[in-house]
C-alpha cells in the first residue's frame, strides 16, 4: 500500500470514527462527504465495508478478567514480574481485536445523522452537520416508515432537508411538512428534492399531496410538468420514460407542461390546464403538452404512513446510552399517540424453551432474584432472550406442559401472558424490542407470533421486518451488557432459574430496535380481548431473537 494510499485510509478512518461517537465537527462532515463524492477509491472502500456487517465477529470479555482499562494502565509500570507480561499480552491482544472491529463497524455505517442520547424528557437529537444555509426553513421531515436511503442513514424526524439536494429513496416512505400546511407524502423507490418551501422536485417515483387552506400554490414539479396545488389533494406517478401522470383526488390542479427550445434546450412553461375531482391524465415524454386520460384510481392516493411504533424515549445514562423504557410513540389508525411507560400493559414469561445457544440472559452483571424478571421490567436492554424456534410458524396450539423426568419440555419458543388483557384495536395493539448489533440483521430478526390458544380463523404470524430498525435514527444505543454464560440450556423457565451462569461484559455496542404487532394480523377480530401470546424464532438464519421488553398498549377510544 502506497504512503498516499495509508494517508488516505487513515483520514476515512479518523472522519467516520469521529462521525461514530458523535465528535465530527461541521468542517470534518462536509470533508467526509466531499470526499466520497470525489474519490472512488474512498465510496468503493466505503460501499465494501457495507457488505462486511455479516462477517463481523461478536466479542466479549469475561468479567472475572480484568478491564481493559485496568491492563492498559499496567503499561507504563515498570514491572518485570510474569504476571505484569501475561497482562500486558492480553492488553495488546485485546487491543489488537478491538481496534479492527471498530473500523469495520464504523466503515460499515451508512453517511447521515446519528442519534445522540439526551435526557429522557428530551425530544433534541444531534442532527446531520450542515450550516444553516444549506437547510430549508419551513420544512421538515416528518415521518419516516421503514426508508432507507441511498448511502445514507435515514434522516431524524423533524429534521430539515438540504435545500436543492438529491435524495434517493430506495425503499419505505418519507413525509415532508411544509410551512404553509402542505404536505407530501414519497414512496420509494422515487428521487426527490425540496426546491423552496413551497416547491418539490420528484425525478422518478410517487408522492401524494395534501394542500389545506392557506397552502394553495405549492407545487411539484417532474421532468416534464409543473403541477401546482389550487386546494386539493392528487397524487403525482414519474415514470422512468419521464412520462409523468396526475390523478386529482379532490379539489383542483393546474398543470404546466414545459415546452425546450429545439436548440437553446431551454426551458419554459406553456399554458396551464386545469384538473378538478376525479381527472386523472398523463403527460409524456414526446410531447409534454398534450394530456392523455387515463382511469382515475383513488387508492394511487396515499393519505398517511403505515400503522408503526415511530420513536421510543428512554432513560439516558451519564454516557449517553438507554436503559429503562420512559415512553412510546405508536401510530394507530393513522393517528399518533405517545404512551408513557405508565400506560403500557405489562407482560410475564410463562413458559421459556431455549434455542441451542451459550446465553440466554442478558442486562445486569447482578441477576435479579427471580432471573426470568429481567423479561418483565421496565428495561429494554434486559430480557431472556436465544428462545426456541421453528422454521415453519405453528398451526395448533403451543404444547406448554412440561415434564422434567420424561424428558418432555414442550414446544420451544416463549410463551408470555399480560397483566392484564389486550383489546386489539386499530393498527398495533403490542410493543416488542429486541437487542441488535450491527453483525445482525439491520432490520430485525425474524420471529413467529401465535395465540397461545388456536380457535378458528386464528393462526401465526411472521414479522421479517421491524419498525425502527438498526438504520432507524430512533434506535438507541443501551447502556452496558453482560451476558448470562450457561452452561447447560435451559429447556424449562424452571431449569432457567436454576441453572448456573457466569455474566460476561459485552464489548460490543446494543442497539434498541421495536416493531409493532397487529392483533389482527393473527386473526383477532376487531374488540377482541387477547391474555397472551406464543413467540418462537424464525430459524431464517444464524441469529436468534433477543425480546427484552413486550408490553401490550392501551385500548384506543
Amino acid at each position: 500500500m502506497s504512503e498516499a494510499n495509508s494517508n488516505g485510509n487513515r483520514q476515512m478512518s479518523d472522519l467516520i470514527t469521529a462521525l461514530i461517537d458523535g465528535s465530527i465537527t461541521d468542517e470534518q462532515f462536509l470533508g467526509l462527504d466531499q470526499l466520497l463524492k470525489e474519490d472512488p477509491t474512498a465510496r468503493q472502500l466505503y460501499l465494501d465495508a457495507l457488505q462486511i456487517h455479516e462477517d463481523l465477529p461478536e466479542v466479549v470479555f469475561s468479567v472475572n478478567q480484568e478491564s481493559l482499562s485496568e491492563l492498559a494502565s499496567r503499561d507504563g509500570e515498570a514491572n518485570s514480574t510474569r504476571g505484569s507480561g501475561v497482562a500486558l499480552w492480553q492488553s495488546g491482544l485485546a487491543i489488537a481485536i478491538l481496534l479492527p472491529i471498530a473500523f469495520l463497524i464504523g466503515a460499515m455505517l451508512p453517511l447521515g445523522p446519528r442519534p445522540v442520547a439526551q435526557d429522557s424528557g428530551s425530544q433534541k437529537t444531534r442532527s446531520q452537520p450542515t450550516t444553516h444555509s444549506q437547510r430549508i426553513d419551513g420544512v421538515q421531515f416528518a415521518n419516516l416508515a421503514h426508508a432507507r436511503f441511498f448511502g445514507e442513514m435515514p434522516p431524524k424526524i423533524y429534521s430539515s432537508p438540504i435545500q436543492q439536494r438529491d435524495y434517493v429513496l430506495m425503499e419505505g416512505m418519507v413525509e415532508l411538512a411544509f410551512e404553509k400546511g402542505a404536505s407530501a407524502i414519497i414512496e420509494g423507490p422515487a428521487v426527490f428534492r425540496i426546491e423552496s418551501n413551497e416547491k418539490l422536485a420528484l425525478d422518478i417515483g410517487r408522492c401524494s399531496v395534501h394542500a389545506p387552506e392557506g397552502a394553495e400554490g405549492f407545487q411539484v414539479e417532474t421532468p416534464e410538468v409543473n403541477v401546482i396545488d389550487r386546494g386539493t389533494r392528487f397524487s403525482v406517478v414519474v415514470l422512468e420514460d419521464n412520462a409523468t401522470e396526475v390523478q386529482v383526488i379532490e379539489g383542483a390542479a393546474d398543470i404546466y407542461g414545459k415546452e425546450r427550445a429545439v436548440k437553446t434546450n431551454v426551458e419554459s412553461e406553456a399554458s396551464g390546464l386545469r384538473l378538478s375531482s376525479s381527472d386523472a391524465r398523463r403527460f409524456s415524454y414526446e410531447d409534454p403538452q398534450v394530456a392523455v386520460s387515463v382511469p382515475f384510481k383513488v387508492e394511487q392516493y396515499t393519505r398517511h404512513l403505515p400503522d408503526r411504533v415511530v420513536a421510543y424515549e428512554a432513560a439516558m445514562s451519564s454516557d449517553g446510552r438507554a436503559g429503562e423504557l420512559v415512553g412510546v410513540e405508536v401510530q394507530r389508525g393513522g393517528e399518533r399517540y405517545h404512551y408513557t411507560v405508565e400506560d403500557l400493559i405489562g407482560s410475564q414469561i410463562t413458559h421459556f424453551h431455549a434455542q441451542d445457544s451459550h446465553g440466554y440472559l442478558i442486562g445486569d452483571k447482578q441477576l435479579p432474584e427471580v432471573h426470568s424478571s429481567f423479561a418483565s421490567d421496565r428495561s429494554i436492554r434486559t430480557g431472556a432472550i436465544n428462545i426456541g424456534g421453528s422454521r415453519q410458524p405453528l398451526d395448533a396450539s403451543p404444547n406448554l406442559a412440561v415434564n422434567e423426568e420424561a424428558g418432555q419440555y414442550g414446544t420451544p419458543g416463549m410463551a408470555i401472558r399480560f397483566d392484564r388483557p389486550v383489546k386489539n384495536g386499530p393498527g398495533a395493539d403490542v410493543v416488542f424490542f429486541e437487542l441488535q448489533m450491527f453483525s445482525n440483521p439491520l432490520v430485525g430478526d425474524a420471529f413467529h407470533v401465535s395465540p397461545l390458544d388456536f380457535r378458528e380463523g386464528l393462526h401465526s404470524h411472521t414479522v421479517t421486518s421491524y419498525d425502527l430498525t438498526l438504520e432507524s435514527p430512533e434506535a438507541l444505543q443501551v447502556q452496558t451488557l453482560f451476558l448470562q454464560k450457561f452452561e447447560q440450556v435451559p429447556r424449562s423457565l424452571a431449569q432457567l432459574e436454576k441453572f448456573e451462569s457466569i455474566p460476561v461484559v459485552q464489548a460490543v455496542k446494543f442497539h434498541a430496535i421495536a416493531v409493532g404487532i397487529d392483533l389482527s394480523d393473527l386473526g383477532y377480530e376487531d374488540g377482541a380481548i387477547v391474555d397472551g401470546l406464543f413467540f418462537q424464532d424464525a430459524l431464517n438464519d444464524d441469529d436468534i431473537v433477543d425480546p427484552t421488553f413486550i408490553a401490550g398498549l392501551p385500548e384506543v377510544e
